[in-house]
């Protein structure tokens, strides 16, 4: 099955977005100290999180609200102990304009939160967390820990909104090693908005210089790392670490995704990323694990639509070679998603491994488990994604774009060597747990996808021969359809669904396009014993248009 990368993770390691940009759009927004913790800033000055990103104090709120203008905000009392933002920040009469220098660049207060050393006593109003964001993490200071900064050379950032950068690395190999934390290494943080760390395999192409990839990168599919606009690292749970080196990953993959919203010229980034990692080999390998489901259909103005995935037991008894132990989960959908679960049923029982009834896709939430939870061959997972496209005009789909939708649960595990794959996805009924050697439900998914292969040139040579790959339902074409349709890959259903959707987003092929429109031609005819079309869509009525529209505009082209 075609791999998939998230960035989908995103996100799956503490993913949390902002945008630092926003800092030079109010007074003093680089210049703001904790309230509580000496000697530390507050960059995120309208974040709970003094880095940034996620859930947004009242000022952040207000801000946002007025249109990220600081005029509209200046004359607001956000935090409610009697100053004013402006007099808060340093610019008390309001005539600050971002470029200038604030009246006042000393003894400001946060205009998010009541200051207790001021003569306010802050009694029922919301005081500042006195809690370091600093990275912390024991295990580093042990000895053996080596650490290493991957880091780009001083690249140009494109003028446009989105960038993807990749470049990889090759890791001491003489011997193992578990990498236990990692650290990010910051350049251009109004414009950097995450990393993913993947561990690639031994095919992996060396790519020696910062190439744009575009979220995609051949042979690297394993996150084991990350960071975005809040998280000051990552320290791993005690018993288990992501194996490097000898026996492990040998070459990784950082990607970055730059955010220029204002298409700026002229800006630069160096950012890197710190792994720690050591001989002294842990207990237990890490992984992680996805599950979740590939069909995702979101028809616009609906305030709701569920999408549901099982991960059934006959496919953990398959996947789990023994009990594994989740130490961290995410949820994973785009800007549509609301709310997420992901479900363990084991052994007459239930427990939410995820439980996000107000998901956020700029803040997603991390469970993390002490002790962890078992999974045993024979538990259950299900995985259910809420989305709203009240505002949307046109049907989602699944896909990488923000504008796109995913539902992946994101679980990390140990051990890693208890499973032998590490996703367990559908595509509606169809669980790819069920595949044996790409073979599923009879269908060899291989030879199928081998236009050269006999049985399947026999099969699209048919249907091309008699149907039309442009709308019409020739007469001749439901005899051939119903030939076609007894091939084990093209029998009526989820099956032939399925792989009619991976031919026709996956092919160039102009062939294998004009096959997937082709077979959609008659797929409401009257004869075939399924009642007259009224006005609705079948799964292979939306894939056979698709095609259509695209092979439209080939020949417009």
């Amino acid at each position: 099955m075609w791999a998939v990368r998230l960035t989908a993770f995103l996100t799956c390691l503490r993913v949390i977005y902002g945008y630092g940009g926003y800092r030079d759009r109010i007074p003093n927004g680089h210049n703001l100290t904790h309230p509580c913790v000496r000697g530390e800033m507050w960059p995120g000055v309208g974040h709970v999180n003094p880095a940034g990103g996620g859930a947004r104090n009242q000022f952040g709120v207000d801000f946002a609200n007025q249109g990220r203008t600081w005029a509209n905000v200046c004359n607001m009392d956000s935090d409610g102990d009697g100053m004013t933002n402006g007099q808060e920040l340093g610019d008390p009469q309001c005539i600050w304009t971002p470029g200038a220098t604030p009246t006042r660049t000393e003894y400001l207060t946060h205009p998010g939160y009541c200051d207790k050393s001021s003569s306010q006593t802050c009694a029922g109003l919301v005081t500042a967390p006195c809690k370091s964001s600093k990275f912390h993490c024991p295990a580093t200071t042990e000895e053996g820990v080596k650490e290493r900064v991957l880091r780009i050379p001083r690249t140009p950032i494109p003028s446009t909104e989105t960038t993807y950068i990749c470049m990889t690395f090759d890791l001491d190999d003489s011997q193992d090693y578990h990498m236990i934390a990692t650290k990010p290494e910051i350049d251009n943080d109004n414009i950097m908005h995450h990393i993913i760390l993947y561990g690639c395999n031994d095919y992996a192409p060396v790519i020696a210089a910062p190439q744009e990839c575009d979220m995609s990168a051949p042979h690297c599919e394993e996150v084991i790392g990350g960071w975005a606009v809040g998280v000051p690292g990552e320290c791993f749970y005690r018993e288990a670490g992501f194996r490097i080196g000898k026996t492990g990953y040998k070459r990784v993959l950082l990607e970055y995704h730059w955010n220029n919203p204002q298409k700026l010229s002229g800006l630069m980034d160096e950012s890197g990323f710190r792994i720690y990692y050591t001989p002294n080999l842990r207990p237990y390998d890490a992984g992680v694990f996805w599950t979740g489901e590939l069909n995702i259909v979101i028809p616009p103005g609906r305030s709701k639509t569920v999408v549901e995935s099982m991960c059934p037991s006959r496919c953990t008894k398959k996947i789990l070679k023994d009990t594994i132990y989740i130490v961290a989960g995410f949820n994973h959908m785009h800007y549509k998603g609301t709310a997420q679960t992901v479900e363990l049923f084991s052994e007459g029982t239930r427990r939410y491994l995820t439980n996000d009834q107000h998901y956020s896709y700029d803040s997603p939430v991390e469970v993390l488990y002490d002790p962890p939870v078992a999974v045993h061959p024979g538990d259950s997972l299900k995985t259910t994604c809420v989305f709203q496209s009240v505002s949307v005009k046109k049907t989602t789909y699944y896909g990488d774009s923000t504008s796109d939708e995913m539902c992946y649960g994101i679980l990390t595990y140990y051990p890693k060597n208890a499973t032998s794959t590490s996703n367990c996805y559908s595509w509606k009924t169809l669980n790819f747990c069920d595949m044996d050697n790409r073979v599923i439900m009879g269908c060899n998914i291989n030879d199928f996808l081998n236009q050269s292969h006999p049985n399947t040139k026999m099969v699209m040579d048919k249907v091309l021969d008699n149907c039309s790959p442009y709308g019409e339902c020739r007469e001749e074409c439901p005899a051939a359809i119903a030939e076609a349709e007894k091939h084990p890959c093209l029998v009526k259903g989820v099956m032939q669904e399925y792989l009619l959707y991976v031919r026709s987003t996956t092919s160039l092929d102009l062939k294998a396009m004009k096959f997937v429109a082709a077979l959609g031609s008659c797929s409401c005819r009257k004869d075939d014993g399924v009642p007259p079309y009224t006005g609705g869509t079948t799964s292979l009525d939306v894939i056979a248009s698709t095609v259509v529209l695209a092979l439209s505009a080939v020949f417009l082209l």
